[in-house]
């Protein structure tokens, strides 16, 4: 049985003290901005923020250790994956031969491989059954729920959208009713002027589980969204999930926006935060918490942005790696 969340009374200075602990300050920019990402699954652990520190270090240690050289482990999404584990006060240990054997029946259920979102969708999905094996049902569920959306949008369904699927297969209702209505959001946030795409596929998943209607849920993520650019951000589709995270919380969009900026102002000047853009995707998600969102679907849509968050910026440093290597392979080819 999982234990029972810890509710900070302040989430902003619950996560500062963790990170204060968990992140070194002369770490690389990039590995900084990744480690304190996922420290904020930290927020609602048990225990005090040095021994919560230790256990992190400890577990993203045992997760690499359990990875070898080429598992997506090895990466910077073990951070993520201790991070939740934490939480969860689940072993390293019991999650890697977890991800091993359900990694082998995706590859029976003929899913191809995900990388570091397999990951974490098979980190939502042992978080479903209670500290038990996730049963081949599991798997088979998510495999056909998968090719459904994919029958629907071919060239936009892929192995990024595995953690929307995990989230998507929990309810009870059939894959068609439910990507009906994920459909008749995403197209109502196109036709509000959103850039279509996978980003916005994914916030259409998390407008789902929304309490309000889907017309009101999509409403508010685009007033969500003016009001953030009214307030002088530089909006973009890195950003729909964290909106789409927002969507849920009870209050306006003004007060909302406002709790936001108030934390990254917070975090940036008193944490190891750097840069706008780390800044606000850490308020979003400190201001969630603040804002008193703790309803079960509510935390799956936060958690799962959360640990999309990390995978994107991994992704984009790998990304930055390559181009940086093939432009001095380039310097170097040119100057002999």
């Amino acid at each position: 049985m999982q234990p029972t969340p810890f509710i900070p009374e302040d989430p902003l200075e619950r996560f500062a003290q963790i990170e204060s602990f968990a992140v070194p300050p002369r770490k690389w920019w990039r590995d900084g901005m990744i480690q304190r990402l996922s420290c904020m699954g930290l927020v609602t652990a048990r225990g005090e923020p040095e021994e919560i520190a230790s256990r992190f270090e400890h577990t993203a240690d045992e997760l690499k250790r359990s990875a070898g050289w080429f598992g997506a482990l090895n990466s910077s999404v073990r951070f993520a994956v201790a991070a939740t584990l934490v939480r969860r006060e689940q072993s390293a240990g019991s999650f890697a031969v977890e991800l091993d054997r359900v990694q082998r029946m995706m590859r029976e259920e003929r899913l191809p491989r995900g990388g570091m979102r397999e990951v974490v969708a098979i980190l939502l999905l042992s978080g479903a059954q209670q500290d038990k094996e996730t049963p081949r049902s599991s798997v088979e569920h998510l495999g056909g729920f998968f090719r459904a959306m994919k029958s629907r949008k071919r060239m936009l369904t892929g192995v990024d959208d595995y953690p929307a699927c995990v989230l998507l297969c929990r309810t009870d209702v059939e894959a068609e009713a439910i990507l009906d209505r994920v459909d008749g959001l995403y197209d109502g946030l196109r036709k509000a002027g959103f850039w279509r795409g996978n980003a916005l596929q994914t916030a259409s998943h998390f407008l789902y589980f929304c309490p309000l209607e889907d017309e009101l849920a999509a409403a508010r993520f685009a007033d969500l969204f003016g009001e953030f650019k009214r307030a002088g951000l530089r909006m973009n589709q890195r950003d729909y999930a964290l909106v789409a995270t927002l969507a849920f919380l009870d209050e306006t969009p003004e007060r909302i926006v406002e709790c936001v900026l108030d934390h990254r102002r917070e975090l940036l000047a008193h944490t190891g935060a750097r840069g706008k853009e780390e800044g606000f995707r850490l308020a979003v998600m400190t201001a969630f918490q603040e804002l008193a969102a703790h309803g079960e679907q509510s935390t799956w849509a936060a958690d799962t942005s959360r640990l999309l968050g990390v995978v994107d910026l991994i992704a984009a440093q790998q990304a930055a790696a390559v181009i940086a290597a093939t432009s001095a392979s380039a310097g170097a080819a040119a100057s002999s």
